[in-house]
Order: C-alpha cells, then structure tokens, then sequence
C-alpha cells in the first residue's frame, strides 16, 4: 500500500491543475511514447473507515481507486491478457455458485473446479466452462474422482473419517481402486473429459485456444504402498490388503492421462504432491515421483489449501519446501489457498497477495495461486499485484 504522500501527491496534483497550464507549451513537447492512462481527478473523494483497503475499478481493466487513509486514491495496471501463462505469476479463483457473474472472474487467469461428485458431466462444470470462455480465463480441474467416487460408497478423506464415523480412504480406498478402477473410475473421466469436450468443440467460438489443466487426483499418495507403509509407522493405520504398489500408481496414472487427452489432447496435466510424502534429503519424493512418467506432466500441484506465500515450507505441519520439490522434479508450482479439512472454507489468504512474498515464492518454481473463497474484489487486487510483480522463470529462457 501506498503511504499518505501519495495522497499529498495527488492533492497537490490537483492544485496544479486548477492553476492551469500553456497547452501552447505543451503541443511544442517531444511525444511521450506509450503514456501512463489519463486518470481524470478533479477531487479526492473521501471514503468510510469500512471501505479502507477496497479497490474499485475507474476504467476496467486500467484505472482503479483505493481507499486509503480516508479518501479515494486512483492508481493504473498494465494491460494485461488472461489466461494461464507459465511465464507469468498467475491468479486463479475457485469457481463456485454463489459467485457466477463475469465481474468475480474478469481479468483472473484461470478458474478453478473440482470434479468427480458426479457420474457425468453437468451443468455446473459446463458454466464454468463458459465463464472461462467468456472472460478468456483457463479452466482448471481438480480431478478428485477417486476419493469422490469413495465417498459415494460411504467413505470419507483421511482426515475426518473418524470424526463423522465413516471408513477411511487411507484404510479402503486402496481396495476401491482395485475394485473399481477400470469400470467406475475411468468411466468417470471419460464421461467428464468427453463431456467438456463436445462443449469446448460445438459451444465455444476457436476451440484450439482452450487448453485446460487437469490437476490428477489430489492426495493420490495416500493409495500407495509407501503412503501405507508410512502411515502404519506414524499413527498405526494402514491399507486394507495393503497398499497399491507404488509402480501400480503409476500406471494408473498414466491410464487417466491417456483417457482425458483421447478427448482433450491440449489438455495440460499437472501431478499431485502430498506434502507429508517421507522425505530424507529429497530421497523421498525421488523414490515416490520415479514411478511416474513425468514426460506426460506439465506442472506439480497442491491440494488441500493452507499453503504458506510467507515460508519457504509448504505447509507447516510438513518438511518438505518449496524449493526442494521444484529442484527434485523441474516442474512449476501450483499452489492453492483458502480452504482446509474436508473443504471448509478459511476465506481469502492475504499473505498470497503481497508482492514480496510471491516474489519469494516465484524463485522457488511457484508459477500460480488459486484462491478457494477468494475475496470479491480479487480480479483488481490481482491486477495491481501483476502491475508491479517481478519474476524470471527458468523454464521461460530455455
């Protein structure tokens, strides 16, 4: 945030004005290229205790006001073309339905769902996807099918089973998986990955220009041998059965990525990375990630929010940093924020809005921020951050 000079600037600013000034002069001057938007202010308009800190926008997309220590201070943003860009910082918003006009998404770069509560493609992805469309953002998907599909069979995530008397996914989801793997699951993604396609195909104007990303099966680890044999060391809890073998996993893997790209073959895919995965010197994350064909993946992600803008953590009940997974798998980060145990949401996480902690975090391979109960104001905060941002991505020199 600006301090009160910035005030005084623009007060004296507007003296200035009012004094008047030779428009003879002014014609006579070098052209100045590319000048800064005109920001039409004749007076600093006060603004409410309960109003410091918003952002409204002036002229969409270029001139904002904030208030600011009791009045009204305009400010500009670069242009900026939405969209998912790896070579920039980008902002991203859950899509939700209590949030479905263009104003909460405009200017975001992506927009974000979770998808696997359905047996078939609905209407609620299919809005999502046209306020993609329609604000030129990215559609993002968790594929959350597995766990999803679980729950439909009376099972609940790992940590909250036990407070809502259900069986575990950490106990049964292994089982599930083998049961239902071929039949259920893949069913599921081909049912969703077809459905969004015919959309994007036969709805959308200049369907090669979407290219969404399918972020594969938050907490996907937790299925493992490793995750099992890990679990019964910390908390005593294992797969029933055993674990699915950790190369298994991978071959799974490759089955969804293979089902979505049948139908959506620009799709990017990213990989889940569980935090707590054990880790000894990164040797962890090594033995985990080399039964993956990395070849067909384009980003890391997180899941699970609570992830920290102001750490060089992850998470702080966890080891693993930033850092080290970007330097063990030289993939870019997708971080997500604002939510926590079972979904709840923990409201807009300011700590992934202020510049220097991004920053932080962009050296560290972060290249993306999706905001689960973002604030509604979000598009022009992200706009001001973006303005004056600083990052240089290794993958963007290559």
């Amino acid at each position: 945030m600006r301090l009160n000079t910035l005030a005084l600037f623009f007060l004296s600013f507007v003296a200035f004005v009012g004094c008047g000034d030779d428009k003879s002069s002014a014609t006579q001057s070098e052209p100045v290229e590319n000048p800064e938007p005109e920001i039409p202010q004749d007076t600093l308009e006060a603004c409410e205790p309960t109003e410091e800190g918003i952002y409204r926008w002036i002229e969409e997309g270029v001139v904002f006001q904030v208030c600011e220590n009791g009045f009204w201070v305009n400010d500009s943003v670069k242009e900026h073309n939405p969209g998912f860009d790896p070579c920039q910082f980008n902002f991203g918003a859950a899509w939700q339905s209590t949030h479905e006009k263009a104003e909460y998404y405009a200017g975001l770069d992506y927009v974000s769902v979770w998808l696997g509560d359905n047996a078939f493609y609905n209407s609620f992805e299919e809005r999502m996807i046209n306020m993609s469309y329609k604000t030129g953002a990215t559609p993002m998907i968790y594929a959350y099918v597995i766990a999803e599909f679980g729950k439909d069979m009376g099972m609940e995530d790992c940590d909250v089973a036990k407070a809502r008397g259900k069986q575990s996914l950490c106990v049964y989801g292994a089982d599930l998986i083998r049961e239902y793997f071929a039949d259920s699951i893949l069913h599921r993604y081909r049912e969703y990955a077809s459905g969004m396609a015919f959309q994007i195909e036969y709805k959308t104007e200049e369907p090669e220009k979407f290219t969404p990303i399918w972020m594969i099966e938050p907490d996907y680890y937790q299925y493992s041998q490793m995750a099992s044999d890990q679990s019964v060391a910390h908390s005593g809890v294992e797969q029933l059965n055993g674990g699915i073998p950790d190369s298994m996993m991978g071959v799974y893997f490759k089955e969804i990525v293979d089902t979505i790209k049948a139908y959506l073959p620009n799709a990017k895919i990213a990989i889940d990375v569980s935090p707590w995965v054990t880790d000894k010197d990164s040797m962890g994350l090594v033995k985990w990630f080399s039964n993956f064909d990395m070849t067909l993946v384009d980003y890391v992600s997180t899941s699970g929010g609570r992830t920290l803008a102001n750490s060089e953590k992850i998470r702080n009940a966890n080891k693993l940093t930033w850092k080290k997974l970007y330097d063990t798998l030289k993939k870019p980060i997708l971080a997500d924020v604002g939510y926590s145990t079972g979904g709840k949401a923990t409201k807009h996480d300011m700590a992934w809005d202020d510049i220097a902690n991004l920053e932080a975090r962009a050296k560290d391979g972060v290249v993306g921020v999706m905001q689960m109960d973002a604030a509604l104001d979000y598009p022009l905060r992200a706009s001001y951050i973006r303005s004056r941002l600083q990052v240089d991505y290794p993958w963007c020199k290559e």
